[in-house]
């Protein structure tokens, strides 16, 4: 492509597990910009005892939405690239068909299988082999509760989910990087499936086919009512994650990532994976980002803690009032450790914080603002301790947080992590992935040379909002050498 004509026009499909978006994305000499056209609801479906995703509607919807762009933009699109969560997986008879509907990650089919794949593979030599830390998600877990079933017998290929809809766009059938190392079965070099564990879950390497790297292009895109038209399928980083990462406005390598939602992800990246067993035991996990980057990352339950709470106040509360409620109530001396199963999915989010003072013979709060502040304190300790575990594990300093996701928008928890973890802190693009996703297609077709340039686009066109440290009381920095004793 001629990069003198100015603008070019993608199309992102961004799919997270409650809502998909199509979004037609712009890269031009001032910057990045994405506009959503279609948007649906995405919920899991109970169908033959388990808990599965509506293929059949995600994939009409997709396509509306590619329909809905090509009507919209006023120079056509020249390619489309589509992200997702990451784990889940179809199943694929001879034919191209599904096997059956794709199983959800929170299905309770993986309940017992770690302890079952202890018995096969040592933990330690799982995560040597692949990286990848246990979480009780995994598809290694799926598959192994699928082991010798007939839906496997059945099955010639398995792709993941962007993968799956890559195909139904192209014809073409592979496995991108990024959405593969979130697996558990891939090889720690990102071009084979490891022998061993395929072995031991009885599957060939064929059935998983071929790995490619994120910005392949695929061809063609056939729609059912257009046939083949100009559009180019582009394999971006299939996981979401990592287009987030790939859109971060970075200019220098001495950062680290908060990517700030339900689940919050402290993170770096880095040209090696860290796979030793204090790496292990502290959690961290070694998924592939664009560039043949690992993306050295620990999952934290994050703004889960602060929506189960709000569940307590009055219908309509906001997340900024329960700001103003932590800033207006004065200190508080509880703490947790987010990361205990007990916030994991817990009926009551307060009862869940008053289990933890009790195991931890601290006192119950008097007042529901305690609660609200504990949770933001824990939080901010829980980055500070795990950002310092990445300068102790990797043996370099970092000192700019690039804060991307909805909790971005909060200044009262952006200051609280600038001041508590002694940092700057730069928050934003929210739409991290869109964002990611549209810039790897505009490499791929040729209109940018290079991530660098792409993120230099984003630090032009992209607010960020810069927070410095503030000074922290007393009592916070005492409240962490608590946190840390938490933590042992």
């Amino acid at each position: 492509m001629d990069r003198s004509s100015g603008q070019f026009n993608c199309i992102a499909v961004d799919m997270g597990a409650s809502s998909i978006r199509v979004m037609l994305g712009t890269v031009g000499p001032l910057g990045v910009t994405q506009k959503e056209v279609h948007r649906m609801a995405n919920a899991t479906m109970a169908v033959r005892g388990h808990d599965r995703w509506d293929m059949e509607l995600i994939i009409r919807e997709i396509f509306k939405g590619i329909g809905l762009a090509l009507e919209l933009s006023a120079t056509a699109p020249q390619s489309i690239g589509i992200d997702s969560w990451g784990v889940d997986f179809a199943l694929m008879d001879q034919s191209g068909k599904l096997v059956d509907l794709p199983v959800a990650y929170r299905d309770k089919r993986t309940e017992g299988m770690q302890e079952k794949w202890r018995s096969l593979m040592p933990d330690l030599e799982t995560f040597s082999r692949t990286g990848i830390n246990f979480y009780i998600f995994n598809t290694l877990f799926q598959l192994l509760s699928l082991k010798d079933s007939d839906e496997l017998k059945g099955t010639s290929r398995i792709l993941f989910l962007p993968g799956y809809l890559n195909y139904i766009l192209t014809g073409i059938s592979v496995n991108e990087l990024t959405i593969s190392s979130t697996s558990q079965l891939l090889g720690l070099d990102g071009e084979m499936w490891d022998p061993e564990i395929l072995r031991r879950l009885h599957l060939d390497q064929e059935i998983l086919g071929k790995v490619i790297q994120p910005g392949t292009r695929l061809g063609r895109v056939h729609l059912p009512d257009r046939g083949e038209i100009e559009l180019e399928g582009v394999a971006v980083c299939g996981h979401d994650t990592a287009c987030v990462v790939a859109a971060l406005p970075v200019e220098g390598p001495d950062y680290v990532y908060i990517s700030a939602g339900t689940w919050c992800i402290v993170g770096i990246e880095s040209a090696v994976p860290l796979i030793s067993e204090e790496a292990f035991r502290s959690g961290f996990t070694n998924e592939r980002g664009y560039g043949n980057s690992f993306r050295v990352l620990k999952n934290i339950v994050g703004l889960w803690l602060l929506q189960g709470l709000k569940k307590h106040l009055p219908h309509g509360a906001t997340f900024e009032e329960m700001e103003r409620m932590a800033m207006d109530g004065g200190e508080t001396l509880q703490l947790i450790d987010p990361e205990d199963p007990v916030f994991y999915n817990p009926a009551d989010m307060r009862e869940a914080f008053n289990t933890f003072f009790n195991k931890t013979n601290q006192p119950v709060p008097g007042k529901f603002s305690d609660y609200i502040r504990c949770a933001y304190h824990s939080l901010c300790f829980s980055f500070r301790y795990h950002i310092e575990k990445l300068e102790y594990l990797s043996g370099r300093k970092f000192g700019t947080i690039h804060m991307v996701g909805g909790g971005s928008q909060s200044e009262y928890l952006n200051q609280h992590i600038a001041s508590i973890c002694n940092r700057r802190l730069d928050a934003g693009p929210v739409e991290g992935a869109a964002i990611g996703n549209i810039l790897i297609q505009a490499i791929a077709m040729g209109r940018l040379t290079s991530l660098e340039e792409g993120r230099a686009l984003i630090r032009r066109s992209c607010p960020v909002k810069r927070f410095s440290p503030g000074k922290v009381s007393d009592l916070i920095l005492k409240q962490y050498k608590t946190f840390l004793n938490l933590k042992t």
